[in-house]
């Protein structure tokens, strides 16, 4: 499909479970301007909100995962605007948009998320966490992009999806 021509949003369905992407694919310019173009518009959403709807999709796949963060302990605050979760939910969303934008030198990227992977080591943050989060962002990213969440774009977010997961999992559980 040519860049600029109109998508059918319902070429298929959204299945988090098995994405019909090749984990071997490697991402490629198409990808990289499929993923920095559409992630504008969940900028426009606003980082705090975009974090709200990331960790909502987080604590419904693995409530579990509450457990990690100490602002999940009270139920009642925590989506309160100004809450820690608001916080704590934007400083992912920029981080991801960094990311975003610098997916056009993984050389420099690279460094970054293996330090980012190795802080949140400390955090207890485990391997199958990233399963989680990695199905949450696909999810919210769904939520954003309406139907401008193509099959394409699909593909391009889990292709840069995998390339953060495997750099910041790297040799830290070894």
């Amino acid at each position: 499909m040519a860049a600029g021509s109109p998508v059918n949003a319902t070429e298929l369905p959204l299945d988090l479970v098995n994405p019909s992407v090749s984990a071997e694919e490697p991402l490629d310019a198409r990808d990289i301007e499929l993923v920095q173009t559409t992630f504008k518009k969940v900028a426009e959403v606003g980082p705090e909100a975009a974090g709200r709807i990331l960790f909502g999709h987080i604590f419904r796949i693995a409530p579990e995962a509450k457990a990690l963060f100490s602002f999940a302990k009270d139920e009642e605050t925590m989506w309160l605007p100004g809450s820690r979760l608001e916080k704590h939910g934007a400083r992912v969303v920029n981080t991801v948009a960094t990311a975003v934008s610098m997916l056009n030198d993984l050389e420099a990227l690279v460094p970054v998320l293996q330090r980012l992977g190795l802080q949140h080591v400390g955090y207890k943050v485990l391997p199958p966490h990233y399963d989680v989060v990695g199905q949450a962002f696909i999810a919210t990213l769904d939520d954003a992009l309406q139907t401008e969440f193509t099959e394409a774009v699909k593909n391009a977010y889990l292709k840069v999806w995998k390339i953060v997961q495997a750099t910041m999992i790297g040799d830290n559980y070894a």
